[in-house]
């Protein structure tokens, strides 16, 4: 319930109300008779004095220095996304600058590869074996090795098996082996030679220093180039 003001009045014919206001009614009271108010609790506003000039700059400079203050952290913001982008860029240009420079190498590689591969068919030997044999009666074996392909240098073989079962000769030089030339591996067994079995791995190169070997099998007097490997 609204809280109400009574203001009394003293006449003849005795003290009455006069005028009933409410909390919201603005009044004016002149003090010459005695007020009676009433029990309950009166709330009186007041009006708020005003701001003095210095109050109210104050408060804007305040206001203005908040505005400034957000606006400062937005761009402080804005401009640690900026900076992590731009390095994020940078970090994608090296890797695609890395990435090029890997396939121009790798196109390097092969063209490199490919240029090999002419250059060796143009000064690649081919050996092969025209009228190996033996002697049995001395148990002397030779074993021809003749080239079709362009010259070769012989530098010397391994033995792969058959360790002490023949010797073959051996030159304290390489020996070239001429385009549709030959040289022969003369030695003995130590058995006869068509009960003699061993493999070695001969080596040589071209001449641009490519290097080759293959395999050769001598198996009960017979011979048989098994394989050639360029490396």
């Amino acid at each position: 319930m609204q809280d109400n003001i009574a203001i009394l009045k003293n006449t003849q014919s005795g003290i009455v109300a006069d005028t009933v206001i409410t909390l919201n009614d603005t009044i004016s009271l002149d003090l010459k008779q005695h007020l009676i108010l009433p029990d309950n609790e009166i709330v009186v506003y007041t009006k708020q004095e005003p701001l003095s000039g210095i109050e109210y700059w104050g408060l804007w400079i305040a206001a203005v220095a908040a505005v400034i203050a957000m606006l400062s952290s937005v761009s402080s913001i804005k401009k640690l996304f900026k900076k992590d982008e731009e390095q994020q860029q940078r970090i994608n240009l090296q890797q695609q600058q890395i990435e090029g420079q890997q396939n121009q190498i790798n196109e390097l590689i092969k063209l490199n590869k490919l240029f090999e591969k002419r250059v060796r068919m143009t000064v690649k030997p081919h050996l092969w074996s025209n009228g190996s044999g033996y002697n049995g009666t001395d148990q002397t074996i030779h074993i021809k090795l003749d080239n079709r392909g362009e010259i070769a240098f012989y530098k010397g073989f391994e033995t792969l098996e058959g360790e002490g079962a023949f010797w073959l000769q051996e030159w304290d030089q390489d020996i070239p082996i001429k385009k549709d030339g030959y040289i022969q591996l003369s030695g003995n067994t130590a058995a006869h030679p068509t009960k003699t079995y061993f493999r070695i791995k001969i080596h040589y190169y071209d001449s641009e220093s490519f290097n080759y070997e293959t395999i050769i099998e001598w198996n009960n007097g017979k011979v048989r180039f098994l394989e050639t490997n360029e490396l």
